[in-house]
């Protein structure tokens, strides 16, 4: 795993934190961001028998992470500040926003790619009890335009 993972992975993961089953989040049960379906998934994937997302291990989040999310969202084929951007894309919306939102960037516009994102976090926040998450969606993406601007 090269240097630009490690350093995107360490970003997600201030975000994504621990374990959380919180009732409005649509995703159920979470630890270190990755779901109960998507470890379940991977476990099973690897002949393996499914276990509480609570104990998932740092060496299983990475293998997910990489495989699942960072190879599959493309992110070893793009420049660092697009690789960066859509892994944590990839991870907080799903790898079908990816896709989305660099249609929308013209794969070239850092900053459509973040606006696209922008206005579907608010376009979210407008169903049931989303709302709530708004405020922390939006710092997220404001963290992550300056850690983008770094590289």
């Amino acid at each position: 795993m090269d240097e630009l993972f490690k350093k995107a992975l360490k970003f997600v993961l201030k975000w994504e934190g621990g374990y959380v089953n919180n009732p409005n989040d649509k995703g159920g049960a979470t630890n270190k961001g990755i779901t109960q379906y998507t470890y379940n998934t991977w476990l099973k994937s690897c002949g393996l028998a499914a276990k509480d997302v609570k104990y998932i291990t740092m060496d299983e989040v990475e293998q997910i992470y990489y495989k699942n999310y960072w190879l599959k969202a493309g992110c070893d084929k793009m420049s660092a500040k697009f690789a960066f951007l859509a892994f944590d894309t990839a991870v907080n919306m799903g790898l079908a926003r990816v896709n989305q939102f660099l249609r929308a960037a013209q794969w070239k516009h850092i900053e459509k790619f973040i606006a696209a994102r922008e206005t579907k976090y608010r376009e979210f926040a407008q169903y049931g009890n989303q709302k709530i998450f708004l405020k922390g969606w939006l710092n997220r993406l404001r963290a992550l335009e300056k850690e983008i601007a770094a590289i």
